[in-house]
């Protein structure tokens, strides 16, 4: 009997679907997000900028990732980042020796105070809770304020993004760095993110994130 009353005192709404759930999300919306989830037999983490992705961006993994960061549940990323910790630790690359610090890919300072945190570093945050690897959130910065790319084509992101990212003062040229993002879509901010880092020394090894909009695409972007 008090187990029960006990479950009932700690049941929160869904912030999917209302639910009383005792977890993160009810059970209902933590099977369809898992069942966007990329197969762990994939071959992923290939070409001269590796990408490890999660899943797809599509149905209530992508929403679970748009209330994130438009309804304040930054928990939200903290969970997602377990779950590609969990995924990553399965992969051949993570059981090598190399231990890289993680820098997730930071907002400009007008985002970040509009919307109280940022996606990246939550993510980040709950992945290097799994892996045990470094969290320098301030290795890199933004040193321009950028439109919104949702839209633009790759030409116009690469333009956008031209040189808008800088290593900060967190930032170590002699350890390796993996970067952490929520969505990959054309991977201009990654390929950014990494010029930043490369050019002052660095060695970065790939990135990871949350979801893409298709496995096809993560992988083609992986060969440029």
């Amino acid at each position: 009997m008090w187990q029960s009353i006990r479950s009932l005192l700690f049941q929160t709404p869904c912030p999917l679907c209302q639910k009383p759930s005792q977890d993160q999300f009810c059970r209902d919306c933590t099977g369809q997000i898992f069942s966007h989830c990329f197969a762990p037999n994939l071959p992923q983490w290939q070409g001269n900028f590796p990408r490890f992705v999660w899943g797809q961006y599509e149905g209530q993994l992508r929403r679970a990732l748009t209330v994130m960061k438009f309804e304040q549940q930054p928990d939200i990323g903290i969970w997602l980042g377990e779950q590609l910790a969990q995924a990553w630790l399965k992969q051949p690359q993570a059981k090598l020796r190399i231990r890289p610090q993680v820098v997730p890919i930071p907002l400009s300072n007008r985002k970040q105070a509009e919307r109280g945190f940022n996606q990246a570093e939550r993510i980040a945050a709950g992945f290097c809770r799994l892996t045990g690897y470094v969290l320098r959130p301030q290795a890199l910065r933004r040193v321009k304020d950028t439109q919104a790319l949702f839209g633009l084509g790759p030409g116009d992101r690469r333009r956008e993004l031209q040189s808008a990212l800088a290593t900060g003062p967190a930032f170590n040229p002699h350890h390796p760095w993996l970067i952490v993002d929520d969505i990959i879509t054309t991977g201009t901010t990654a390929l950014e993110a990494r010029r930043a880092m490369e050019e002052k020394g660095a060695k970065v090894l790939g990135i990871v994130a949350i979801a893409a909009p298709s496995f096809s695409r993560t992988m083609e972007l992986g060969q440029h």
